[in-house]
C-alpha cells in the first residue's frame, strides 16, 4: 500500500484509491499507458476525468495523483460556492 493506495500491478491497472463522503463516492485509478506513462483516472458519480502524470515511479505517481485530485476537487468546491453565492 502506498499512502492509502491499494497497489495491484496486474495488467495496466497499478493502483486504486476509494474515497466516500456522505453520498459521494470517488474512485481514483492509476494506470500505465502508452510509452510507460502513468495516467490518473478520477471517477466521481457520472463524471470521469483522466490526466497523464509526469511521475517516473509508482510512488511518485500516487503522490502526484493525490495532489492533482485535491486541487481538482477544491476547484470544483470553489465553483459550487460561487454558484451558491449568485443564487
Amino acid at each position: 500500500m502506498t499512502g492509502n493506495w491499494v497497489v495491484y500491478g496486474e495488467g495496466n491497472s497499478l493502483a486504486r484509491k476509494y474515497v466516500e463522503a456522505e453520498q459521494q463516492k470517488v474512485n481514483l485509478l492509476i494506470c500505465i499507458g502508452e510509452e510507460e506513462r502513468f495516467t490518473l483516472v478520477i471517477e466521481a458519480g457520472i463524471e470521469s476525468v483522466s490526466v497523464v502524470l509526469q511521475s517516473t515511479s509508482l510512488a511518485e505517481a500516487c503522490a502526484e495523483a493525490d495532489g492533482f485530485a485535491k486541487g481538482y476537487f477544491l476547484e470544483k468546491a470553489r465553483l459550487l460556492e460561487e454558484i451558491a453565492e449568485r443564487l
